[in-house]
């Protein structure tokens, strides 16, 4: 009886240990796991920091500058449809918007010695006051003159023969694209376009003429198209939402694969 008593209490007690093992081993799996869950936690928590910090950073930009160009194409005295001059307004952040009025090939390949852009005209739409900065030395500023037949101008910027441009920049702060109306007049002298035809049936660009039939200033005139509305069907998704909802996906598979094994 002693000897089978011993032989159970050994057999219990080995079935201790391996219980006790049994345990042990389960404890250092739940141990790894729970390690490996807190990393991916961490992992994915960083993820969506990066993400969030991200998306506030895409939220601090400013807006893309709104910019308009178009061309003054027709003419007092030269033949309508040309590129004469271009013209690019764009709003600056700042609460102004910045002109940029250039001559184009059609004036510039028969420009002379003096030539250049002399006066520039535009109106408001409205009777709000603005100021007009950074114009060229010598240049000053006339309301209400007429441009040619193309009518009067709330504003007419105008400077001396000597300070004639091919290039005439300056600011109207203050002001928005909405402000200003659709018509832009320009007086370009100091060019020798002749009014004769080539045997192609065009005006003689490139063709000096001297005092021969031919034209050495004229007004200018072209209009401002529409901004095109935005479109409210795209809405362009940045980058760091696309960063974030990954990493919050990461996130809620990693505990749905953890729920799984310790059930």
């Amino acid at each position: 009886m002693e000897c089978v008593a011993g032989h159970i209490k050994e057999h219990h007690s080995k079935d201790r240990r391996i219980q006790g093992a049994g345990l042990a081993t389960n404890n250092n799996v739940f141990q790894e796991e729970y390690m490996e869950f807190s990393r991916r936690i961490k992992t994915a928590g960083r993820v969506l920091g990066f993400g969030f910090v991200g998306a506030l950073m895409l939220v601090a930009l400013p807006a893309r500058a709104a910019s308009v160009s178009f061309f003054l194409d027709q003419s007092n005295t030269l033949p309508d449809g040309n590129h004469y001059l271009s013209v690019m307004l764009t709003e600056n952040g700042t609460g102004g918007v910045d002109f940029l009025v250039q001559t184009l090939d059609p004036l510039s390949n028969v420009a002379g010695r003096n030539f250049g852009i002399q006066k520039f005209g535009f109106s408001f739409n409205d009777e709000s006051g603005f100021e007009i900065a950074g114009l060229p030395d010598s240049w000053r500023i006339r309301e209400d003159r007429r441009m040619s037949e193309f009518g009067k101008f709330d504003i007419r910027l105008q400077g001396k023969g000597k300070s004639r441009t091919d290039s005439l920049s300056f600011t109207v702060n203050g002001a928005t694209l909405d402000d200003f109306d659709a018509l832009f007049s320009a007086h370009v002298a100091g060019f020798e376009w002749c009014n004769i035809i080539d045997g192609k049936g065009k005006y003689g660009k490139n063709n000096w003429c001297g005092d021969r039939n031919c034209i050495t200033s004229a007004f200018f005139a072209g209009s401002m198209g529409q901004l095109p509305p935005p479109d409210p069907s795209v809405v362009p998704v940045p980058a760091a939402v696309w960063l974030f909802g990954s990493g919050l996906a990461g996130l809620l598979g990693v505990a749905s694969r953890q729920k799984r094994k310790t059930t």
